[in-house]
């Protein structure tokens, strides 16, 4: 295997030149939840894409899917952001140096109470890994330490309805895509209709697989424990940001007042935000989401904390794009997670036309790794190029 590592120098590669892409993709379904939408069914889904090119010619992609329901950045703030502060900054680094190429993306962009513009970052962070493991001749999995015959990631779907009556349906379109595992939203209704929502996920899903419910921090404090108590009497296993994201003391109060088991999504950005809650005993899951977390090397910083504190993975997403959802899964293998990974971007946009060979990845309700270098998927630059105009 040619790992790109020899007397010529690669090992000196350095970053050489940042492109960026914005791109628009058609939605498909609405998919709203209790704290807002991520879009309506005819709109446009704003992406941004990264190239980064070394000086051996080698080039990686990322990605990022800006909204403000996802943090405080728009899609021409993360294009602006790139072009005009993270890419000088790492211009002329050594490729391999990934913290370091992080702490010069903080100093030029920095970081209040969490990460700053943790989704531009991100699209920088995930070019410069797939750049790597190109460089090192190994899928993103095994350049993290994984190994190559963990191929597979087994996705879940999301179910985000006006009601019961809409259930079934729902879980039937599921069923029929393929998929065995369901994440459904909650906050957004009367609890006694929740209850029965959460009883038709429960009754759908296969024994010894996962109930995962999602509040989006939609759960009115005064009613947070009783609803919690009642999706765990019925056999929901946990429960994702049942309260606001800066509501600390709210999440205390929680934590002791159901049997539930707790995640949180919006409120952990950086691993320090993670640590914070494992400090505390308020949470039983780490939630890996890459661009919420500003890419692939705070993430895996967030996974040392969790595995330091015993707890397990879940694996989601921002309704992402394929080559985020694909480097989302490459990391999930690599820390022998198999799923659910709730990235279910395909439900909600299609972005097949950035991606001709997306159908070879994603069948179904399953992600196929394959053992080719670095994330294991590229968008169509001649399609980029156009839609930049």
């Amino acid at each position: 295997v040619d790992r790109g590592v020899d007397g010529s120098g690669a090992l000196m590669s350095r970053v050489q030149a940042v492109e960026v892409f914005p791109a628009s993709v058609p939605v498909t379904r609405t998919f709203n939840f209790a704290s807002g939408s991520a879009g309506r069914a005819g709109d446009a889904a704003r992406l941004v894409y990264v190239k980064v090119t070394d000086s051996e010619g080698r080039v990686g992609w990322g990605e990022g899917r800006p909204h403000p329901q996802w943090s405080y950045e728009s899609h021409s703030s993360v294009a602006g952001v790139i072009e005009e502060h993270l890419a000088p900054a790492i211009v002329g680094t050594e490729i391999w140096d990934l913290r370091g190429l992080h702490r010069r993306m903080h100093a030029a962009v920095g970081r209040g109470p969490s990460t700053g513009f943790p989704v531009a970052k991100a699209a920088v962070d995930l070019a410069l890994h797939d750049l790597c493991a190109k460089a090192a001749g190994l899928p993103l999995r095994c350049f993290l330490g994984g190994t190559h015959e963990a191929d597979t990631v087994e996705l879940g779907w999301t179910i985000a309805v006006g009601g019961a009556d809409e259930m079934d349906d729902e879980i039937a379109r599921g069923r029929e895509a393929g998929f065995r595992q369901f994440n459904f939203k909650v906050g957004s209704h009367p609890l006694t209709e929740e209850a029965l929502m959460a009883q038709k996920v429960v009754e759908a899903t296969p024994p010894g697989l996962m109930v995962w419910a999602d509040a989006n921090q939609g759960l009115p404090p005064a009613m947070a424990a009783e609803v919690c108590t009642r999706l765990h009497e019925i056999g929901v296993d946990v429960i994702e940001q049942p309260l606001a994201a800066d509501r600390l003391h709210a999440m205390r109060a929680l934590r002791g007042r159901t049997p539930l088991r707790l995640a949180v999504d919006e409120a952990s950005v950086s691993p320090s935000d993670f640590f914070q809650y494992v400090r505390e005993d308020l949470v039983d899951f780490l939630v890996i989401k890459l661009t919420r977390s500003g890419g692939i090397r705070p993430t895996m910083d967030q996974i040392a904390v969790a595995n330091a504190a015993g707890l397990p993975l879940l694996v989601s997403g921002l309704a992402d794009g394929m080559l985020v959802k694909t480097a989302a899964c490459q990391v999930a293998a690599a820390c022998g997670y198999r799923g659910p990974a709730v990235l279910n971007g395909s439900q909600f946009m299609d972005d097949s036309v950035l991606f001709p060979a997306k159908a070879d990845v994603e069948r179904g309700s399953t992600i196929h790794l394959g053992v080719a270098p670095g994330i294991g998927i590229e968008p169509d630059e001649a399609q980029l190029r156009r839609q930049r105009g």
